[in-house]
């Protein structure tokens, strides 16, 4: 009893994802006894394929854009973005483009709210490489987002070209924080009389 339970609901779960009958198929092709082609209208057409460079600035791009763990639709996001980006007049290597504004709009450092007695300073503090990377991903993703174009694929392609052309919104951020920093500078904590042994 528990087998035909269970080769029903296989046969129901195959009706459901591919939309054939197995049995209906299989007794049809019991029934005629001349060979017969036949075609199966339900093909899955291939996803082209989407190619992208497995290091480790691409991998942080795409795992920032991608979401619910959907990581190969992240990775096509990606791909089509070069590929618009590609399409521009003087652009070869969309890749390297990508590489050029990613290390632009990162910032150097990022402000730090402490309270010193009753006063809240903004202490400049340096940021690692993927720190500084990750920013910058961050800010041109939301500008990419405040921009006119219909998919994202083309608003990120337009704001990596942009950066590269220094008009860009993250450019303005990297900027502004870096004025910051330098007007607090005198709240960093420098330690002056260390030496490495």
């Amino acid at each position: 009893m528990a087998s035909t339970m269970l080769q029903s609901l296989r046969k129901s779960t195959v009706t459901a994802l591919f939309g054939i009958n197995r049995t209906f198929a299989t007794a049809a092709a019991a029934t005629t006894t001349t060979p017969t082609t036949t075609t199966n209208t339900n093909t899955i057409a291939p996803q082209p394929e989407t190619h992208v460079p497995n290091n480790e600035l691409v991998n942080q791009l795409v795992n920032t854009i991608m979401r619910d763990g959907k990581k190969a639709r992240a990775q096509r996001l990606v791909s089509d973005s070069m590929k618009w980006l590609q399409q521009k007049d003087d652009v070869t290597d969309p890749y390297e483009m990508l590489y050029d504004a990613i290390d632009s709009a990162s910032p150097l450092l990022k402000l730090t709210t402490t309270k010193k007695g009753s006063k809240a300073i903004h202490v400049p503090t340096p940021l690692r490489l993927r720190q500084r990377r990750r920013r910058a991903i961050v800010w041109m993703l939301e500008s990419a987002t405040k921009r006119p174009e219909k998919t994202f694929e083309q608003r990120f392609a337009t704001e990596v070209y942009e950066v590269n052309q220094g008009t860009s919104p993250a450019l303005q951020k990297k900027a502004q924080i870096h004025k910051q920093a330098l007007a607090n500078r005198a709240n960093a904590q420098v330690s002056y009389g260390t030496q490495s042994r």
